[in-house]
């Protein structure tokens, strides 16, 4: 049934290319590149090479599907069809006038539009990609299953829609395909960067983050591991609509993290993955609950890898025992005792400096990718990061989507148990925490490097144009809130919002957890602190900044902690 289904999916699609001349938002080709067709704004957009920028280059126009250029700019074109297009700018666009008496704005970009023909929704249909690169001729018209994806901005209300694309043959099979520089995959995603009013905010994370990060425990065994997706930043179509920005990116899944196959033959689990979907107790690794491996997630932890679809009932044994020993690690000796059982901790090191550094409160606990390369030989947990747009001054509240610089959790402490536990002076990996910390900060993530890794993405957001492209698109839409995109603004934002964090940051990481008031010494002001808050301050709530044994209340025992320190107690 499967398989006749994706025949029709196949079909339907080869019979809307066959209606529409192969794409029809094609209206020219410049030196062979198509210049796609925004129907509502009038406009055509052609992938140029990025050299052009700057000065003037002489190109063939050609139309296409029996459109006919008369003139650009009022000038016909050469009796060879080609045209010297001068100035040439992201702000620069030429009066195209067609023999049917339409006229089009043409503009040029330097990064890869991505053009996608056909009806979509919640579930696959069937429709066609089309993808130019800079200067390049199209590619084949690529048949494929697509849908909308993603949580909470998969709801019925949104605008900007993130994709899933599987690409299919003409037999409705699965087809690989290399796209851009990165693998060739049968499986890939569109990320609209919906709430980001940067639009790039993931996609830069997730490339600092394959920087910086060292690799899984596993390497030597799986060279090609990355636990991050390669992707590129395009501008998309949706048939004779301009989508504007968004990132064309691999999948997650176990061929990027090089995972060992499910023995099918006999049964056996190796490699697994599980996604954290929700905030939750369990996602913090605070709490267990039974396991039911006839269900497809373990209370919010949604299975991956092996498909529970093809290997049923599927295992959580390996990660509701690393959940579990974090449970009982209260303590931070048992937390000493039981975490290198369960963790790949220089990866959890990296992950937690790395979230620490931009301020991803949304990806403490939910949008985590957890996997185990080969539960057989090693049951430990490797991380692997995902949907970073929450990040870096932004969040996906409608109200606070922008906190103050000065907000009272521009600091906080991770809700993960497994991360939290590095804060205690008595953790074992404190001081290659911290060691970690003060190595990258002269490196990846020194104030510099941060501030020109964003600003160069932004900056060529508005060089080429696809800045102003999607502020015209999306400005006060409610995917953003109504809040008013303005690229040239947000790259300030952000370059103050590092300027400002990371010497903050410096100071914040190397304090002392009993350091209360922050003054950076252990005195007895730190009892009058904690004393203070149990006699007038509870009503204000729990401050997680006085919890100095990480129980999760704020107690005498809390003053006992400082004792402890000042009477030489404790480390």
């Amino acid at each position: 049934m499967t398989q006749q289904v994706n025949k029709l999916l196949v079909l339907m699609a080869l019979w809307l290319m066959a209606g529409i001349g192969g794409n029809a938002t094609v209206k020219l080709t410049i030196d062979g590149s198509p210049a796609f067709c925004d129907s509502a704004a009038g406009t055509l957009l052609a992938s140029v090479p990025q050299q052009w920028f700057g000065g003037s280059e002489t190109a063939v126009v050609q139309g296409v599907d029996g459109c006919q250029v008369l003139s650009i700019d009022g000038v016909p074109l050469a009796g060879d069809g080609s045209f010297t297009f001068d100035n040439i700018s992201g702000s620069r666009s030429w009066a195209v006038l067609c023999a049917d008496g339409k006229e089009y704005a043409l503009q040029f970009t330097y990064v890869p539009i991505v053009c996608l023909e056909g009806d979509f929704g919640y579930d696959y249909a069937a429709g066609t990609v089309l993808l130019a690169e800079p200067g390049e001729r199209a590619s084949e018209v690529m048949t494929a299953k697509i849908k909308w994806r993603g949580n909470t901005t998969n709801t019925p209300e949104k605008h900007k829609r993130n994709y899933s694309i599987k690409f299919v043959d003409a037999n409705g099979e699965k087809q690989n395909r290399k796209l851009l520089n990165m693998r060739r995959d049968n499986h890939w995603i569109l990320d609209a960067g919906q709430p980001d009013m940067a639009r790039v905010r993931n996609r830069v994370a997730t490339e600092l983050w394959l920087d910086m990060s060292r690799p899984p425990y596993y390497y030597d065994q799986a060279p090609d591991v990355l636990t991050g997706v390669r992707g590129e930043v395009v501008e998309v179509f949706l048939g004779s609509e301009y989508r504007g920005i968004y990132s064309l990116t691999e999948a997650m899944d176990r061929k990027q993290l090089q995972l060992v196959r499910h023995d099918t033959f006999n049964n056996v689990f190796h490699g697994g993955l599980w996604k954290t979907d929700e905030f939750n107790p369990q996602t913090g690794f605070r709490y267990t609950e039974p396991f039911n491996d006839s269900l497809p997630d373990y209370c919010s932890f949604a299975v991956k890898y092996p498909d529970i679809d093809e290997v049923f009932p599927t295992s959580y044994q390996v990660l509701y025992d690393a959940i579990y020993s974090m449970e009982i690690s209260e303590s931070i000796y048992v937390y000493n005792d039981v975490v290198d059982d369960h963790f790949d901790m220089p990866e959890i090191i990296d992950y937690t400096i790395f979230y620490l550094t931009l301020n991803a409160n949304d990806n403490s606990a939910r949008n985590i990718y957890w996997l185990c390369h080969d539960r057989a030989v090693d049951e430990r947990l490797s991380i692997a990061v995902w949907d970073l747009d929450a990040s870096v001054g932004q969040t996906w509240s409608p109200v606070d989507w922008r906190p103050p610089l000065t907000a009272y959790n521009f600091f906080k402490i991770p809700y993960n148990w497994l991360f939290k536990m590095l804060f205690h002076n008595m953790c074992k990996y404190r001081k290659a925490f911290l060691d970690r910390y003060d190595e990258l900060r002269t490196t990846w993530l020194s104030t510099e490097s941060l501030v020109n890794r964003y600003a160069s993405a932004i900056d060529r957001l508005i060089d080429c144009g696809a800045a102003t492209r999607e502020e015209l698109r999306w400005n006060g839409d409610s995917d953003l809130y109504g809040h008013p995109l303005n690229f040239v603004e947000e790259k300030q934002y952000i370059t103050e919002w590092f300027t400002k964090r990371m010497p903050l940051l410096d100071v914040w990481m190397h304090h002392h957890i009993c350091d209360v008031n922050y003054d950076g010494v252990v005195t007895a002001a730190d009892i009058t602190r904690l004393y203070d808050y149990l006699l007038f301050g509870q009503e204000a709530g729990y401050d997680e900044h006085l919890d100095t044994n990480f129980d999760g209340e704020i107690t005498a025992s809390d003053i006992t902690n400082v004792y402890n320190v000042l009477l030489g107690n404790s480390e």
